[in-house]
């Protein structure tokens, strides 16, 4: 079966399409649009991983929040807010 994909070219992309492309490549453009075409997609901030925030923040304990908040493109004051929303509860 003829794979009309393949076929596809930047110039042949408008939009999100087109972003995703530059950012992420034409090959993977056409795997997207083959499998998932017609669905739309929202891609959140890192702000909305709070599991995984909390991860990276346990696993740079040698990090201030600083410097952890750099990294993540985030303030300190939402480092915090997660290291504070993550404690264990006391009993």
């Amino acid at each position: 079966m003829n794979d009309v994909y393949q076929y596809i070219v930047e110039d042949d992309l408008k939009g999100d399409l087109r972003l995703l492309s530059d950012i992420c490549g034409l090959d993977t453009v056409r795997v997207l649009m083959k499998n998932l075409g017609g669905l739309s997609f929202y891609i959140p901030k890192i702000t909305h991983l709070d599991s995984f925030v909390f991860r990276y923040i346990n696993h740079n304990k040698n990090k201030n929040f600083k410097e952890i908040a750099k990294d993540l493109n985030v303030s300190q004051q939402f480092v915090k807010t997660v290291i504070k929303r993550n404690k264990p509860k006391r009993e």
